[in-house]
């Protein structure tokens, strides 16, 4: 290569760089969407060492590894997850320029400019793919980019081995290896990346087909073999991947491989037309009555494949990979194996590929090739315009991600009436304390022919609503008719028990959290048991003087949660009651951050001082109380107390039972106030 080429290979990337950060900078600040949080919670915050183990292979092990960093480095701060994410998307972007480039820098009758200008359009517009947001700006769609960044990856490593296998003395056998271990590494990234091996193939009789046997023969024992024997030991070593294939392969049937005639045409149009995007694509069962019309989208596929083989040789080589690497890339997530979500945006990020470099390649031979200066101007022009239309519809989509109602209200637009919709936009209303809004999608839900599950779900979401409102004879009705519709899901008796907790009834809560927690560990339902749920039994042991299970319930919750103020506060009156004086003190002092929270503590702290008769300490504990929180009733008397009994200072003392009156709402502490206060005034 030439230092010309290097030179401008490196200003492209540098181009590529710099608009992929613009068109991506409105996301970089975005929160965690939909199960972001949940999936961090299970695989980061759960098992925070499970990614270091050798034996087996977890699912998706590496993608996990990277959470674990960005939580190592900038714990729940999205920042970090969001510029890791554009990173893979960046660098699968140049690898996306290499492997043109190199395709066609071998094939002579391209000439070395045309060669880089195709190389840095295919780029450029797999870049700025607006389709490409749900695999960048969702955090949790980094599986998609991150595998598809090393299955790209081994894909240019084979094709720099098999250009250096020309030559024997070479080191071919070095990027043939470095094939591999890319290929590895997207295995552990994402499952579906399983298809390389036809990928290789299918770039090898495209690109290839005119090399020499000697070098086929070096590739098929240096790649082809070792590819296949990597594939059957990560299924061996691999439990996780190994029972998801064979449940797939269970569960074929063939309403759903006669669907995907559409649902492929469907996706082909959104890799060349990313419009109308939406997080969730709803798609009914039975779009044709007719078997006749619903084989009819599955024939035209199988006859363009058939076409495309038989005329292998007449046909150019970019148009034959392009469809098949479409097909191959795409083939685990939509084909004969069923999924719950049809469509993915996520899921095109690879079989993209195959559309971009066929519209380019288009595009370079309509306005480049026949090099006249007025047709190049115009192609020109036209490349900025689409570039253009790609990054503002690319910000604008972006823009969608911004928060988890504002994602989900769009979707609703586009799929009013998808069940699925209608359940997350209710449920991220409610965590936004929008009731009045949440209530129509659950009314519509809950008078709905949906399954159990979602009926479940929104009688139980609705009861939390009517407690709001303070319909609490409804909310219970509400939870009881969640639990008598779906009685193995944990949301109902959750939000039973809590319901027990707010009327003061602990034993009916502490039974119902207890049928939560027991649903949760058996039935898991794909999601992780709330936090909450152990911070509840604590409480509710608490109340109920069940110290031991009380302190078993928050240590566990204190796991999950470390250095939660509330957790702390409630530990630390937990080993106060159990006479743990020292334990107790340490948890009172390692709340931070301020507030109510820290103002409870050093109340609590003070009290404890004062059994210990380190009344000087005991003084500060309750001063510091009220400068973390002036309105605190309890530390004022406790200091007015102290004072008086101490010092002798009735006026001070007055001071502070005076506000500790002012600001109290329990009838008997209020007693015990103004009895100290006659006390006070009387000679």
């Amino acid at each position: 290569m030439t230092d010309t080429k290097r030179t401008q290979l490196f200003f492209s990337i540098l181009a590529l760089l710099i608009l992929i950060l613009i068109a991506y900078a409105n996301t970089l600040f975005s929160p965690f969407n939909f199960d972001d949080q949940a999936l961090l919670q299970q695989v980061v915050l759960n098992d925070p060492k499970g990614f270091y183990q050798i034996w087996p292979i977890r699912y998706r092990h590496l993608l996990y590894f990277s959470f674990s960093v960005n939580h190592s480095l900038g714990g729940m701060n999205p920042l970090g997850y969001h510029l890791t994410n554009l990173l893979f998307h960046f660098l699968a972007s140049v690898t996306v320029l290499f492997i043109v480039f190199k395709t066609l820098d071998r094939n002579t009758q391209w000439e070395s400019k045309a060669v880089l200008g195709l190389s840095v359009t295919t780029a450029l517009l797999f870049a700025l793919n607006p389709l490409h947001t749900e695999t960048v700006t969702y955090i949790s769609g980094r599986a998609s980019g991150m595998g598809g960044f090393f299955y790209l990856l081994a894909l240019l490593f084979f094709i720099l081995g098999s250009e250096r296998n020309r030559n024997p003395t070479t080191t071919a056998p070095l990027f043939y290896f470095l094939t591999l271990l890319a290929f590895g590494l997207a295995l552990l990234s994402k499952e579906t990346t399983l298809t390389f091996p036809l990928a290789v193939f299918l770039y090898d009789l495209c690109f290839m087909k005119n090399e020499r046997w000697h070098p086929f023969k070096s590739r098929l024992l240096f790649i082809y073999l070792p590819l296949c024997i990597l594939v059957f030991a990560f299924f061996i070593l691999s439990p996780a991947i190994r029972n998801l294939t064979f449940e797939w392969f269970g569960k074929m049937d063939i309403n759903h491989a006669l669907a995907q005639g559409k649902i492929l045409a469907y996706a082909l149009k959104l890799c060349l037309f990313p419009i109308n995007l939406t997080f969730n694509y709803d798609f009914p069962g039975n779009w044709f009555p007719q078997a006749f019309f619903r084989f009819t989208p599955v024939a035209v596929w199988l006859v363009l494949v058939f076409v495309i083989l038989k005329n292998f040789r007449r046909i150019s080589p970019v148009v034959v990979f392009s469809i098949l690497w479409f097909l191959i890339t795409l083939s685990p997530t939509n084909s004969i194996l069923p999924r719950a979500d049809l469509l993915s945006e996520r899921n095109l990020y690879l079989p993209s590929l195959g559309p971009t470099f066929l519209i380019a390649y288009a595009f370079y031979h309509l306005f480049f090739m026949k090099q006249e200066a007025s047709r190049s101007k115009q192609g020109l022009v036209i490349l900025v315009t689409l570039f253009l239309l790609l990054g503002s519809l690319l910000i604008t989509r972006n823009s969608d991600y911004r928060s988890n109602i504002h994602l989900w209200e769009d979707t609703y637009k586009k799929s009013p009436a998808d069940l699925q919709v209608l359940h997350n936009l209710s449920h991220f209303y409610l965590e936004d304390k929008r009731y009045q809004q949440a209530l129509v999608p659950l009314l519509r839900l809950s008078r709905s022919n949906a399954g159990d599950f979602y009926r479940a779900f929104a009688h139980s979401n609705l009861g939390s609503i009517y407690i709001q409102s303070g319909n609490f004879r409804r909310a219970k009705k509400a939870f009881r008719k969640a639990i008598e519709l779906e009685p193995t899901l944990p949301l109902g008796y959750l939000n039973l028990g809590s319901y027990y907790a707010s009327r003061g009834e602990f034993h009916q809560a502490r039974t119902e959290f207890l049928r939560a927690l027991e649903r949760y560990i058996k039935f898991r339902w794909g999601y992780p048991m709330p936090t909450e749920l152990d911070l509840n039994l604590a409480r509710v042991n608490w109340q109920l003087k069940s110290f031991p299970a009380a302190e078993k319930h928050i240590l566990q919750y204190l796991r999950k949660v470390p250095g939660s103020a509330d957790g702390l506060l409630l530990l630390g009156k937990i080993y106060q009651e159990e006479g743990k004086i020292e334990l107790a003190a340490k948890a009172f002092q390692d709340i931070q951050g301020g507030g109510l929270a820290s103002a409870k503590a050093y109340n609590n702290l003070g009290i404890l001082y004062i059994k210990m008769d380190q009344y000087k300490k005991a003084r500060d504990a309750f001063i510091a109380s009220i400068n973390y929180y002036p309105q605190i009733p309890d530390a004022h008397y406790n200091l007015g107390k102290l004072i008086l009994d101490l010092q002798g200072n009735r006026a001070l003392a007055h001071r502070h039972l005076e506000l500790a009156l002012a600001l109290n709402q329990n009838p008997s502490l209020k007693k015990e106030i103004n009895r100290l206060l006659e006390n006070i005034q009387s000679p």
